[in-house]
């Protein structure tokens, strides 16, 4: 039974998980503070969560995924701001034809930051992106493999289903 499920920190939840010390919408702060407002997604594409994520975060994730899991992470912009219309209609936003909630494989490994695996950290590495932005081995005491963007969906789909 895999652990990391579709929405399983999301609002709607109610943070009904409490998995590896995360919530909804969480903020961190510090000087380990990794990511802010960041997508968490599966494998299969599908969206867990979302908040700020330190490297004691991390650190605990790589620690409790099982063998065959991802936790993929995802900037704020991918994650939400993507799929929302350019435009505010009434107050709220409308969504765009790809779902927020389970844009898919293609689009998480497209668009991947980081991926936590079991006993793995991997920092996804974008062309356009200055040597001087990278985690290179280790970053905030915790050790990542850095990866080209264009391995990242070999990576996920090298795991059974």
């Amino acid at each position: 039974m895999p652990q990391l499920v579709k929405g399983m920190y999301s609002f709607v939840a109610q943070r009904s998980s409490d998995l590896f010390g995360l919530v909804y919408g969480q903020t961190r702060r510090g000087p380990t503070k990794m990511t802010h407002n960041s997508g968490w997604y599966n494998k299969a594409g599908e969206k867990l969560g979302y908040g700020d994520l330190s490297a004691e975060d991390f650190q605990r994730i790589q620690d409790g995924l099982e063998e065959t899991e991802l936790f993929i992470i995802l900037s704020e912009s991918d994650a939400h701001w993507n799929f929302v219309s350019k435009r505010m209609i009434k107050g709220f936003f409308p969504k765009k034809e790809t779902f927020e909630d389970a844009p898919g494989i293609e689009y998480v490994a497209a668009r991947a930051l980081y991926i936590i695996g079991k006993g793995q950290l991997y920092r996804v590495r974008y062309f356009d992106e200055p040597q001087s932005a990278l985690c290179h081995g280790w970053c905030h005491g915790l050790q990542f493999k850095v990866i080209r963007k264009n391995e990242v969906l070999d990576l996920i789909s090298a795991l059974p289903p």
